[in-house]
């Protein structure tokens, strides 16, 4: 974990992998996801909730529209985008809670701290596909946290740690099998290389994106 001592906001990022059997119970979660109606469906199936921790137990919150301001999205900001709730049976297992304990735990992140989750899909199919359309961006967000569960019949896919917008990828990697980083959305941008199919017509990668703001 990279830190700041002269910087009262100290954490930087930090990289983990959860286990394989919590990757092999989220697994099947990721065979359910609907089409996005908005310009990203052409590339991406999703699920959208969101959630607070407490005393290690998850709490669902309301379900609200996701949006961003259009200078953080390029590609898809202002606009206003319902997602369907990920799904009751993935939410009680174990194995998502712990995507939370970790993103708490590494990115300090306070109990009762509402926690956004995106559950997604982003598949290539019989060509290549955009896992960033934002290209090297920020969330918005203070912290964020992005978990890949698997990687299937593709190349490109690396995810990508920048130190501003314009700079070259600090870390780039082709995180597989539940390996995730942890970072400062504040203090550090991301990308992702495209993905193309290998054999045959179709591929996919499937991650779980988590971003909250402290609670100060």
């Amino acid at each position: 974990m990279f830190t700041d001592k002269t910087n009262q906001d100290n954490f930087y990022l930090e990289l983990g992998q959860l286990t394989p059997d919590s990757v092999n119970h989220l697994a099947s979660s990721f065979e359910n996801l609907p089409a996005s109606p908005y310009a990203d469906g052409a590339f991406r199936l999703r699920r959208y909730s969101r959630f607070v921790m407490n005393n290690q137990r998850l709490s669902r919150l309301a379900a609200q529209a996701f949006v961003q301001d259009e200078s953080i999205n390029h590609f898809q900001g202002n606009v206003v985008r319902v997602y369907p709730e990920i799904e009751d049976q993935t939410v009680e297992d174990p194995a998502f809670t712990e995507l939370f304990e970790h993103f708490q735990k590494m990115a300090e992140v306070k109990d009762n701290t509402p926690i956004e989750v995106h559950q997604l899909r982003i598949f290539a199919d019989h060509k290549t596909a955009e896992v960033a359309p934002e290209g090297v961006h920020q969330d918005g967000f203070d912290r964020i946290a992005i978990y890949v569960m698997a990687r299937h019949n593709i190349q490109g896919g690396n995810i990508n740690i920048h130190l501003n917008e314009s700079s070259p990828a600090m870390i780039s990697h082709d995180f597989d099998q539940g390996e995730f980083v942890v970072l400062n959305d504040r203090k550090f941008f991301h990308s992702a290389q495209p993905i193309n199919p290998v054999d045959g017509d179709f591929g996919y990668m499937d991650i779980f994106v988590l971003t909250a703001n402290l609670v100060h």
